[in-house]
């Protein structure tokens, strides 16, 4: 089986790397053992009390589409030491919304846009670029489109986008995913307001053992030679997210690749990374 198949994968039960919870967008956290919605896949659209769903995906890597192929020589256990060490760039995740979809439904208690878009906090721009992006995708019930989106329709095209980097810049962990969900060849290089760049975001996320950021960084190493060492990292990458699901490591041999020692060489290397990031046994 090649390591890309599993680049998004839960464990579940006794090491069984479990697909679905791919393509239902489902990502356990760390040390949490509910489900959480990180970056939902695409679904058919439904009707949600008078909402129209439509999920962004974020697809696994696969070698017909790697994602953010521009880029050489990146140093994913470097970055991530570097992240750990950092905790400022992401706001805890208590009460925040983990997805547009959720970012939604929490904004329709507001009366209308107007009353939203006074937000300044990180989990308020969230919202009201989940309200911009409902309009942008026409996601509203037909008799409500022109009162809900006739303000956000002034601000342009790119509107959602603005607020999604000004939400991620502000540390709030679902519109990190969310707008790299909506630029998966271009996340690395997203500049925020503050001088960072989304990709700095991205890495926090999955020093914090955030299974979904976990995703990106293996979709980023698909491409050939855009990783230092990549079998070393896509095989660390693999083992990580293995471990957020209290999965040993002697289940996990058939997802990795290379020889035998190239094998132990992740085993350990994942050890020592995952006490470098302060994750728990």
């Amino acid at each position: 089986m090649r390591w890309w198949l599993f680049a998004g994968c839960g464990v579940l039960g006794l090491g069984t790397i479990a697909l679905t919870a791919v393509l239902m967008g489902q990502w356990p956290t760390r040390g949490d053992s509910a489900t959480q919605v990180a970056v939902q896949a695409e679904a058919e659209p439904g009707d949600i009390g008078g909402l129209v769903t439509n999920r962004h995906s974020l697809a696994v890597a696969s070698p017909a589409a790697p994602a953010s192929s521009t880029h050489v020589g990146i140093d994913v256990f470097s970055r991530l030491e570097t992240a750990g060490r950092d905790k400022s760039l992401i706001q805890p995740e208590a009460n925040l919304s983990n997805t547009l979809d959720e970012a939604l439904q929490r904004a329709q208690s507001f009366p209308d846009f107007g009353a939203l878009a006074g937000r300044t906090d990180p989990e308020g721009l969230f919202e009201a670029a989940a309200w911009v992006d409902a309009c942008e995708r026409g996601a509203f019930a037909a008799q409500d489109m022109s009162l809900r989106c006739r303000e956000p329709d002034r601000h342009g095209a790119h509107y959602a986008d603005d607020l999604l980097k000004q939400a991620a810049d502000a540390g709030q962990p679902g519109a990190v995913l969310s707008l790299a969900a909506r630029h998966p060849e271009q996340w690395m290089e997203i500049p925020l307001r503050s001088g960072g760049m989304l990709g700095d975001r991205v890495f926090a996320l999955a020093a914090l053992g955030r299974s979904a950021a976990l995703v990106l960084l293996s979709q980023l190493c698909a491409a050939p030679k855009a990783c230092v060492d990549e079998q070393l990292t896509r095989n660390v990458l693999a083992l990580l997210q293995l471990s957020i699901y209290k999965t040993g490591t002697s289940e996990t041999g058939e997802y990795l690749t290379g020889s035998e020692i190239n094998r132990r060489e992740a085993v350990d290397r994942a050890a020592r990374l995952r006490t470098e990031l302060q994750w728990p046994p």
